[in-house]
């Protein structure tokens, strides 16, 4: 007798998280991300920020208010 063995993997972003979590937290691709930070609608420091390793990491908290309208 076998049993099949269902995993159910939820993925919880910290508060800052690196790009490839973009998608599957917001629905938005790298590109969009590119062109907020680039056009200023995300802030440098609030919306994003440069880890240690010097990649760009985003603020789960300060993007889901700018997605509610709350700059």
């Amino acid at each position: 007798m076998s049993a099949a063995l269902k995993l159910d993997v939820q993925i919880m972003s910290g508060e800052w998280f690196r790009q490839d979590l973009l998608q599957p937290v917001f629905g938005l691709t790298p590109e969009a991300a590119r062109k907020y930070r680039t056009r200023g609608l995300w802030l440098e420091n609030k919306h994003w920020r440069r880890d240690p390793a010097n990649v760009i990491v985003f603020n789960r908290k300060e993007i889901e208010r700018w997605m509610g309208g709350q700059l």
